[in-house]
């Protein structure tokens, strides 16, 4: 008979619904520090990838800049290479046809 009475839980329903009310409030504070650690982690990677897209764009305009440059820099060297063939194949070619007109 005192066993029966020892766990108030099993005797009194207000006793064992308090016990379930507080399990339910310490599982409910459980989800809300959960839910507040998922929130800062969201927004930890939200500012990563706000932090990525400023460097994708960043990057992105100087790639442009330096394929600009290097377009440039390529024209250049084209254009040298260009007057120095040719100035070579005048100082061969004109020496030449000189001297076949001469004849």
């Amino acid at each position: 008979m005192c066993k029966k009475y020892d766990d108030l839980s099993k005797v009194d329903k207000a006793s064992s619904i308090i016990g379930k009310v507080d399990e339910v409030k310490v599982q409910m504070q459980d989800n809300i520090s959960a839910m507040l650690k998922n929130t800062e982690q969201a927004e930890s990677l939200a500012e990563r990838s706000d932090q990525l897209n400023e460097q994708a764009s960043v990057f992105k305009k100087k790639s442009t800049d330096l394929r600009k440059q290097m377009r440039c820099k390529n024209l250049k060297m084209t254009i040298i290479l260009v007057l120095l063939v040719g100035g070579v194949l005048a100082i061969i070619l004109v020496p030449l046809i000189m001297r076949a007109k001469n004849k």
